[in-house]
């Protein structure tokens, strides 16, 4: 049954149609393609795949020792051309991105934040905003809860009147809606989603969005390398490795303080190993290193949170 569903041996290589060797080579000399062909297997195939993408081959554990433990020893591997044995930065980089969102998926236990009522969250709203009656030693009872009642419906008619933030934009109200421009009424529909949202689901979304503005940002962050050290004559490519072996380290961080709520904690790890890592790269000194890190922290997290609230905004426009 094997023997079957292996292909006939030929004199040639099927890809190119080179003669082969004798003995018969297990790899083409021509063009490299194996020599043995049959139908590969579902483990086959997936290796395959993923071997193309993310790397769990022996060199991986080598190289994720050297990225969590040499601060940027893999990029001065990479630079000095040792390029075997290491996997590669982009691979690396898919790797732990992979790692990340599969892991955090698997091990977090957060559970899916509740909707709030919005019978309860209306009702002590509306009991804060009642009305005060100063009542005269003259008036009666009834003439008091008259009095109270008549006020009361004219603060709720005033608030009805009154149009939300959403509503105040450029003069946009709901009636108005048909004179508004497509911007004005995305914009009200916008801050409309984000007033119905309290500061805690605001915080969770952001957290949640913030893993895949790194996917965005590590591009970003390379060009703020190539900003910071203007002049120093290296490249944006040189820069780019050095942001691709950084992610890398924080989407493993940033799984670890997932699964054991430790984020203060390795918010630090990770600011000093960034530190150690540039010390090491760049050449600098304790005091270079510490004021451009704290520099580059503060523009990466600017950005970053841009970058998660467009994120957040364009899912809620499209929910």
């Amino acid at each position: 049954m094997n023997q079957a569903a292996h292909a006939p041996e030929l004199p040639y290589c099927r890809n190119c149609h080179y003669t082969l060797a004798t003995p018969r080579p297990v790899y083409c000399g021509h063009c490299g393609q194996e020599t043995d062909l049959h139908p590969p297997s579902l483990r086959e195939m997936f290796t395959e795949y993923l071997g193309h993408y993310v790397a769990f081959d022996g060199p991986l554990w080598r190289t994720l020792w050297a990225l969590v433990c040499l601060p940027g020893q893999l990029t001065d591997a990479y630079f000095h051309g040792q390029r075997r044995r290491y996997v590669l930065p982009l691979r690396v980089y898919l790797s732990a991105s992979f790692l990340f969102f599969v892991g955090s998926h698997l091990l977090s236990h957060e559970e899916p934040e509740p909707e709030p009522d919005k019978a309860a969250v209306q009702q002590p709203a509306a009991a804060d905003k009642a009305v005060r009656v100063k009542v005269r030693p003259d008036m009666s009872p009834a003439s008091a809860a008259a009095m109270a009642e008549a006020l009361s419906r004219g603060a709720s008619a005033a608030d009805a009147d009154k149009p939300s933030l959403s509503a105040r934009i450029e003069g946009c109200t709901q009636a108005q809606a048909a004179n508004c421009a497509r911007s004005e009424r995305w914009l009200n529909r916008l801050i409309g989603r984000l007033e119905s949202m309290t500061r805690e689901q605001f915080m969770t979304r952001m957290r949640a969005l913030a893993p895949y503005g790194m996917l965005a940002m590590q591009p970003v962050f390379a060009a703020l390398l190539l900003a910071m050290f203007a002049g120093s004559g290296r490249r944006y490519a040189e820069h780019f490795v050095f942001s691709l072996h950084s992610h890398s380290l924080w989407f493993l961080a940033l799984l670890v303080a997932t699964v054991t709520d430790l984020e203060g904690l390795m918010s630090l790890a990770v600011f000093g190993h960034g530190l150690l890592a540039m010390r090491r790269v760049y050449g600098l000194g304790w005091f270079g290193a510490i004021w451009r890190g704290l520099l580059l922290s503060v523009g990466y997290f600017v950005l970053l949170g841009l970058v998660a609230l467009g994120l957040m905004a364009t899912i809620a426009m499209t929910a």
